[in-house]
């Protein structure tokens, strides 16, 4: 029996990615992983509304957020990040260990933005000119409301950056926001490859920063003059990870149909589980990740062990989501009707 992953960790392959990472390993260095490169960063052009130019690095979601970070901290007058969850208050972290007078504005835990909030916390630190963000708040499902930062920071001349990991390939409206300028990604999360590539996607008028005590690794500059050395790239990165990536991005198209079917295959979880009398978290409005709240014991542990006997996973072992109470269903890549019908199954009977 298929292990059916439900958790914003694990992608479910396309079948023509499945098929791309067959294929043996090849140098970075080589004429073909140029030609691949380059078919990679077309692709995230497109996907960005040919506005941004892609940077593509080995390393993690985190570690393009520290990209993201360490290239426009360190020129900034004064950041502002806004935080509601686990990874804003992660981002938050990493810009102030680049710059410790980094400005903070803290939401509760999965509360929508609210713009007289930010609106004050800006008249009382005029100097802001980033904000940081997080597109997609995975600790809780919620898509933030990146269309209210776009309409006040505009009228004052203030650009965003955004930790896009869990939003970049089903939120097809992201790059219309005018005052977005950074948006970092991850190969493994919605673009549904392997995990293992960072993504830095940086607006053509944007300078990365000069930092004198920034690791080596972390500039973003070599990392895009690099781009024309052999193969396209500074440091190794796998062809098998660079091959699926390719593969999902042409398997996700414009992400606008892509983004429409894992809508749909939310409303049906969540639609099936409100019937078993769970409700989701308010505001968990993400495509991708939906919280729900955990029924009491022992309701909780017999589902958890009808899940594992269908082969389900869904996530709740982090301690951000014990604490809450909470779990979460998460829909990436190749996900069907029928795979939500599979979990809703198990625990029907409950």
């Amino acid at each position: 029996m298929r292990r059916l992953e439900l958790v914003p960790t694990v992608p479910h392959l396309f079948p023509d990615t499945k098929e791309a990472i067959k294929e043996p390993l090849f140098s970075h260095r080589s004429e073909r992983f140029s030609d691949l490169f380059r078919s990679t960063v077309n692709q995230l052009r497109k996907l960005s509304a040919d506005r941004f130019h892609p940077v593509i690095a080995a390393g993690t979601g985190t570690w393009a957020n520290e990209l993201m970070v360490w290239n426009i901290v360190p020129g900034a007058r004064k950041v502002l990040v806004i935080s509601n969850g686990e990874f804003g208050d992660r981002l938050l972290k990493q810009c102030r260990n680049c710059h410790p007078g980094t400005i903070a504005l803290k939401f509760e835990w999965g509360e929508a933005y609210d713009r007289e909030r930010i609106e004050s916390c800006l008249a009382t630190h005029p100097e802001v000119d980033w904000i940081f963000g997080v597109a997609t708040e995975t600790s809780c499902g919620r898509a933030n409301n990146i269309e209210l930062l776009d309409e006040i920071a505009a009228p004052r001349g203030i650009r965003i950056a955004l930790d896009g990991v869990s939003a970049v390939g089903l939120a097809p409206k992201l790059f219309r926001n005018k005052s977005l300028h950074v948006v970092s990604a991850s190969s493994g999360k919605a673009l549904a490859g392997l995990p293992g590539i960072s993504i830095v996607l940086i607006d053509e008028s944007v300078t990365p920063a000069a930092a004198e005590h920034r690791a080596e690794s972390l500039d973003l500059a070599k990392l895009i003059a690099a781009e024309a050395s052999s193969g396209m790239v500074r440091n190794t990165l796998s062809s098998m990870q660079l091959m699926a990536l390719e593969s999902s991005l042409r398997a996700i198209g414009d992400c606008v149909e892509y983004s429409a079917r894992i809508g749909a295959l939310k409303e049906r979880a969540v639609d099936g589980l409100r019937k078993l009398g769970i409700e989701p978290l308010p505001g968990s409005n993400s495509p991708m990740v939906t919280a729900f709240h955990r029924p009491p014991e022992p309701r909780w542990s017999k589902m958890l062990k009808a899940w594992e006997a269908s082969g389900v996973d869904v996530y709740y072992r982090p301690c951000y989501l014990e604490e809450r109470q909470l779990f979460e269903i998460a829909a990436m890549g190749d996900l069907h009707e029928e795979d939500i019908d599979r979990m809703l199954g198990a625990v029907k009977d409950l």
